[in-house]
């Protein structure tokens, strides 16, 4: 794990805590005065952003056995392990910080650590990557309000991935990037423009799970400030325009065992070991019941389409990019799986906790990896695992179902995302769009 002790005098001046919701989004405040990097400290903090939705409105259901007015603190254990400065300029610090005591049971962070204790219980540490492709506008949080969508301006037109000559025009701006990445100790492994109007994709280097989950969760909170202090807009939505591609998420995962590369197996097939197989074989057999903590949000489902390199069913190929876990065979310090069901939009927490609770569960009931997809996985929907869920709504329902997911993340928790996630299918469902006017309005 990266070192992320930081200088105990800059500490102290106005260092700021940060712990996940459920969206993923970073909630906090400023603490003054005090030294947070001399060891775990627990604090109060009010519960109530557990129970808020992404525009801060309160979802109508009973928490914590409380009234929807009688939201009250909570204890937060700020983790002095994580602080490290979060712009480019100026020494401002971030500590992260999760949900302690009653209430980290429904904590995303407390959630991924409950499920790497079970892959531990097992003799496994898991190490992980995260990719995010993110995309600037150049517009600010005023004339997003004032301006039709199609009036705002990428940071570039058009899809030009890869580009070397943009790149280097817009070489300041990458400049920026990295440094701040690497002044917040969050290393990068690779940053280019993606397919898509001003888009970028940025690979965080891998490390130890837990750490690429609060690595994840801080690069995506700096990126959107970082953009506001250029005048830009950064988003990370699934699907910014039916016109483009989705962005995505995309998660690198292996396990090691003595310090070994536990998915690695010189004398099987593609190098791919019995723990791999059965890994694997979990994630395809939990993702449809899974699914809402890799896809959590209404506009997720409309990235999962064909011919997008975006997953439409449970698959897997060896380096097959159309589907939903992509095998990366190689040498044992290379060898691992791509985790492609989540986009940019996605909880890292919840999403990591997704990906290795259901492999984990596939090592512990010895499930059956089926034949590899050698071609374009969104034409096999009659695989014998069904096509991913379709929507928020259906997602949801078969994750509050799922005895499964009672079992890996606790009833608690899910019947508390489930409830945030049906409130956020709700929230939309019901909202008349342009296109809908456009449509429908003269015709029907």
């Amino acid at each position: 794990m990266t070192d992320t002790r930081v200088d105990r005098a800059n500490s102290t001046a106005a260092a700021m805590i940060g712990v996940s919701d459920f969206d993923g989004i970073l909630r906090g405040k400023h603490v003054l005065g005090e030294d947070l990097s001399g060891g775990d400290k627990i604090i109060k903090f009010s519960e109530a952003v557990l129970a808020w939705d992404c525009s801060d409105r309160v979802i109508p259901a009973r928490f914590m056995q409380k009234s929807l007015s009688a939201f009250g603190d909570a204890d937060l254990r700020i983790l002095s392990g994580t602080g490290r400065p979060v712009s480019y300029v100026g020494d401002q610090y971030l500590y992260l910080a999760e949900f302690t005591g009653a209430h980290e049971s429904v904590c995303p962070r407390g959630i991924l650590r409950k499920v790497l204790r079970r892959a531990a219980d097992h003799g496994y540490r898991c190490i992980a990557g995260f990719e995010f492709e993110f995309m600037l506008f150049k517009e600010n949080a005023d004339t997003i309000e004032d301006k039709p969508f199609g009036q705002w301006a990428p940071l570039t037109r058009g899809p030009f991935g890869y580009s070397i000559a943009r790149s280097v025009a817009h070489q300041e701006l990458f400049g920026e990037i990295l440094a701040l990445c690497e002044k917040s100790k969050i290393p990068l492994s690779g940053l280019h423009f993606e397919t898509g109007p001003g888009v970028i994709e940025a690979s965080l280097r891998h490390c130890d799970a837990l750490e690429a989950a609060d690595r994840a969760i801080i690069f995506k909170s700096m990126i959107k400030a970082w953009a506001q202090t250029r005048g830009m807009m950064a988003t990370f939505m699934a699907k910014v325009s039916e016109k483009w591609p989705g962005q995505s998420g995309h998660i690198h995962i292996s396990m090691s065992s003595d310090s070994q590369n536990a998915f690695h197996d010189s004398e099987a097939f593609r190098n791919l070991s019995m723990l791999m197989r059965q890994f694997i074989g979990g994630q395809l057999k939990y993702m449809n019941e899974f699914c809402v903590l890799a896809v959590p949000n209404f506009n997720s489902y409309k990235r999962l389409v064909p011919e997008c390199w975006a997953p439409i069913c449970p698959s897997w190929g060896v380096d097959n990019r159309s589907c939903a876990v992509r095998v990366i065979p190689g040498e044992p310090s290379a060898h691992r799986l791509e985790y492609r069901l989540p986009g940019a939009d996605l909880n890292p927490y919840l999403a990591l906790a997704c990906a290795i609770g259901s492999g984990v569960l596939g090592i512990e009931t010895n499930a059956v990896l089926p034949a590899p997809i050698v071609g374009d996985a969104s034409a096999e929907i009659c695989l014998p695992s069904g096509r991913l869920p379709q929507s928020l709504s259906e997602a949801t329902y078969r994750f509050a179902q799922s005895p499964a997911a009672n079992d890996v993340f606790g009833e608690g928790f899910v019947e508390a995302f489930s409830c945030s996630r049906r409130w956020e299918w709700e929230a939309i469902q019901h909202r008349v769009t342009d296109f809908e006017r456009r449509r429908y309005f003269e015709i029907i």
